[in-house]
């Protein structure tokens, strides 16, 4: 009797297993079933969505492209008749650029004036070793010179403003060119109207900006000469807004025709921030705007 229930017992347990394996299989082949059907509808639409971005950037990119053929079609009507638009507006003017650091030329500005009717009398680069005291204060004692209580290179850049202003190359400006300090294109032997000075550089500069920008700034509104700040499109780190600081007229992207155009029109007595960079205020110029016709009455308005 024992062996048969035993043998029951058992026989009993293998049913149970038997349909808890098979459950289980079943199961098993359901969800893997609900999975593949997932992972069709997953991949479905994931090529459904790959093939919306792909048709949205094939239009998108015809949108750029349009738009670039219209840009090159304004860019080159503007290099065809922007002369046209400045010739000798600056008539018989004298003009020096003075370039604060070396990290980037602006000798293509000289041409644009030449075309406006100005005269360029001089390009002067400021180089870094302007901005070492020691070696400047060598240069003083050289030529037999007081070191000033003050900045020595505030008080040297002044000297150096002085002198392109009023068109005289003295013992100083001779010496600084020969050492290095600076390099002078063209010559310091006409008194000028109007300082470009050329900023920009590679790298944060605010030191040599209150050294050596300020000062030009300073000096000339005390002579009541004009005076513009430029710098080119790509510069890597921008003048505009500390330019801004000194209360004078910007003008941030000078190596595009829209820029050289706003640099004219500004000289001729439109004062502003003009440009494309963050600090700039308008485009360019107003040819609506009454002329300001000196810059002691462009500074008293300001």
């Amino acid at each position: 009797m024992t062996p048969n229930l035993k043998f029951f017992v058992i026989f009993v347990i293998s049913i149970f297993a038997a349909l808890g394996i098979g459950i289980y299989i079943g199961f098993t082949l359901d969800a893997q079933n609900l999975i593949v059907e997932q992972r069709e509808d997953i991949v479905s639409e994931i090529e459904e969505r790959f093939n919306f971005l792909t048709s949205e950037n094939e239009r998108l990119k015809k949108i750029i492209e349009s738009i670039t053929i219209t840009n090159d079609n304004y860019e080159n009507f503007i290099q065809s008749t922007y002369e046209e638009i400045i010739k000798n507006k600056l008539l018989g003017m004298n003009v020096s650029i003075i370039e604060t650091n070396s990290d980037y030329m602006h000798s293509g500005t000289g041409s644009v004036l030449d075309v406006a009717g100005a005269n360029l009398t001089s390009l002067i680069t400021i180089n870094d070793k302007f901005l070492d005291e020691q070696m400047m204060k060598s240069i003083y004692n050289k030529l037999g010179l007081d070191i000033p209580e003050g900045d020595i290179i505030e008080h040297a850049m002044a000297i150096v403003a002085e002198c392109v202003i009023d068109g005289y190359r003295n013992e100083f400006i001779s010496e600084l060119s020969s050492e290095g300090f600076i390099q002078i294109a063209g010559l310091i032997n006409k008194p000028v109207d109007y300082i470009i000075i050329a900023g920009g550089s590679l790298s944060e500069e605010d030191e040599r900006i209150d050294k050596i920008d300020r000062t030009i700034v300073r000096v000339s509104r005390e002579n009541n000469i004009g005076i513009i700040g430029v710098e080119k499109l790509d510069t890597f780190y921008s003048y505009m807004a500390r330019y801004k600081e000194l209360n004078i007229s910007t003008i941030d992207n000078i190596d595009t025709a829209m820029g050289k155009v706003s640099l004219v029109l500004a000289m001729e007595g439109r004062p502003g921030h003009y440009g494309v960079k963050d600090t700039a205020e308008e485009l360019v110029p107003s040819l609506e705007l009454p002329l300001v016709q000196s810059y002691g009455e462009r500074h008293n308005n300001e």
